[in-house]
């Protein structure tokens, strides 16, 4: 199975020397060579650059995070879901310029990075299972504006319907962060290979992420090649942060293969967990994709239960809630449909499965 750059991974190791070797990937001109290189790591944990200390957002206490879980169930499973409790607006939550390759202060405002329970810590292999796509409001509306009505509008589901074969993803521990939410998804890790499992067609060329919490600046582009990946070169490539962009090489309807920039920013968050266990958290992403210009709203609700005592094992849920604002259906259609845009017009739901593995499991993928 092919895998993304394996330089990504090395800079997320903490305590392991390493002899590697590096698959070049599917491209326009047909399989890379196979690529050899040696590569040895020694990275601890108080060496990793990481932003300054993030406060966690995700409620203060006990009976807060009940609030918010029960809140955030109720839009896993409901019948319709809303963009946001806490009034951002999508004229808040727009780019403003189409070439962000010249500019780091192209996104909105992004929100604190989501901290996750210790339990959560290391690498997992992830299975996404397609359960069911609904349209709330009706088909008469929807347009190729919605996200996931193309290949890569929504970067949480690249490809609705798909059911991708099973993938590494990867979340770090700070103690710095507190005692139990102390964990973070490692975003320059995962998203490549989400993208990649649900395209098999597609190939990232690049990743890189937001500098902290509530930075409109980006890191250094850690490319596949694994030029401006290892930790003195980017050393906030693996920090924490809630805005992340990719360049990626995939099919077009007519015009072949063709590189292609999607930025991805998170506007708002809240988070909670029941008296099960369980962890939930619901997302605002503002997505922009560079070459077709354009923006996609998507409210992005995951729910996460570990199964028995040996921490091994983790069962959830995902569904993306679709939004189409009106100005959105003005420039498709030159009218406005009667639909509320405060509510989602597409709803898309999985199941998670998440299997612990070790981090060389994570690099055989």
């Amino acid at each position: 199975m092919k895998i993304w750059t394996l330089a990504i991974w090395l800079c997320s190791l903490f305590r392991r020397k390493l002899v590697v070797s590096s698959y070049g990937l599917d491209g326009v001109g047909g399989r890379r060579s196979f690529v050899e290189f040696i590569a040895t790591t020694s990275i601890s944990t108080s060496t990793i650059a990481f932003s300054p200390r993030i406060a966690n957002a995700n409620g203060d206490d006990d009976a807060t995070k009940r609030d918010q879980s029960g809140l955030i169930s109720s839009l896993l499973d409901g019948n319709s879901v809303s963009w946001s409790d806490s009034g951002s607006k999508f004229k808040e939550n727009r780019y403003r310029t189409s070439t962000l390759s010249a500019s780091n202060n192209a996104g909105p405002a992004s929100t604190m990075p989501t901290l996750y329970p210790e339990w959560l810590e290391g690498y997992w292999s992830a299975a996404y299972k397609f359960k069911s796509a609904t349209i709330p409001q009706g088909r008469s509306i929807l347009s190729l504006r919605a996200p996931g009505a193309g290949l890569g509008t929504c970067l949480e589901l690249p490809n609705v319907g798909y059911n991708p074969a099973s993938f590494p993803i990867h979340f770090i521990k700070n103690e710095d962060f507190g005692e139990y939410f102390n964990v973070y998804d490692d975003l320059a890790f995962n998203v490549p290979r989400r993208f990649e499992a649900f395209w098999p067609e597609s190939k990232v060329l690049s990743v890189n992420v937001g500098k902290g919490d509530h930075s409109s600046t980006v890191t250094p582009k850690c490319f596949v090649t694994g030029d401006g990946c290892t930790q003195e070169e980017n050393p906030l490539l693996h920090s924490p942060s809630s805005r992340y962009a990719i360049d990626f090489d995939g099919p077009t309807r007519k015009s072949g293969r063709l590189t292609q920039t999607s930025d991805v920013t998170v506007v708002d968050s809240i988070s909670g967990t029941s008296a099960s266990g369980a962890f939930s958290v619901s997302s605002n992403m503002s997505q922009y994709n560079v070459n077709q210009e354009l923006q996609t709203f998507y409210k992005v609700i995951t729910s996460y239960e570990p199964v028995g005592n040996s921490g091994d094992l983790v069962l959830g849920k995902v569904r993306v809630a679709a939004f189409l604002p009106f100005y959105i259906k003005e420039i498709d259609a030159g009218s406005i449909s009667s639909y509320d845009e405060n509510a989602a017009v597409a709803l898309y739901d999985y199941k998670i499965r998440l299997k612990r593995i070790d981090d060389m499991e994570a690099v055989t993928f």
